[in-house]
């Protein structure tokens, strides 16, 4: 905000993953139920695949992975609805709702100027883009005038969260040194 990191008075502000989607839904690490976190996550993108692949032990989901689940990753979903897997089709359309819903939620709440996806699952690309801000655009509250957030990739991928942290790290650092 403003330039800067938001990190509440307290430093623990912005944790954005944690605002809840599904009450009562899927459990999450910091104790909840139904985070943004444990249904808009590329970890949770696996979850369903994996049990996705369970219930369709002849989709290409699983024949993709040659039966072996745990070999399933953040793409599969995708690359098995590509190839016209039904139950694929089925996560990847859970899963951009979630998506959609969780930033439209950090769209209202923040109205920022833009917002960048970042972990594995951006190497979608467009597969992932065009539903998510078809769905932002959608859900977020834009009243008359107001400009629509720009929803991108970060140009880090995986290594994104690694440096925001540190970032972060350093921007406290810097405030206690200053205070």
């Amino acid at each position: 905000i403003d330039g800067r990191i938001y990190s509440g008075f307290n430093h623990a502000g912005g944790e954005l993953g944690h605002m809840v989607l599904v009450q009562g839904g899927h459990p999450c690490t910091c104790g909840r139920r139904g985070c943004f976190e444990t249904y808009g996550s590329a970890t949770a993108l696996v979850r369903d695949t994996v049990e996705a692949a369970r219930r369709n032990p002849r989709s290409r989901m699983a024949t993709l992975v040659d039966g072996d689940l745990s070999r399933i990753d953040a793409r599969i979903a995708f690359i098995a609805m590509r190839e016209g897997d039904a139950a694929a089709a089925r996560v990847v359309e859970d899963y951009l709702d979630h998506l959609g819903e969780g930033l439209a939620n950090i769209v209202n709440a923040f109205m920022p100027e833009v917002l960048l996806l970042g972990g594995g699952v951006c190497h979608e690309g467009d597969s992932l883009l065009v539903p998510v801000r078809e769905r932002v655009d959608r859900l977020a509250y834009y009243g008359p005038g107001v400009r629509k957030t720009r929803i991108g990739l970060a140009t880090m991928g995986n290594q994104a969260g690694i440096v925001g942290a540190a970032m972060m790290a350093l921007a406290c650092l810097d405030e206690g040194m200053a205070g």
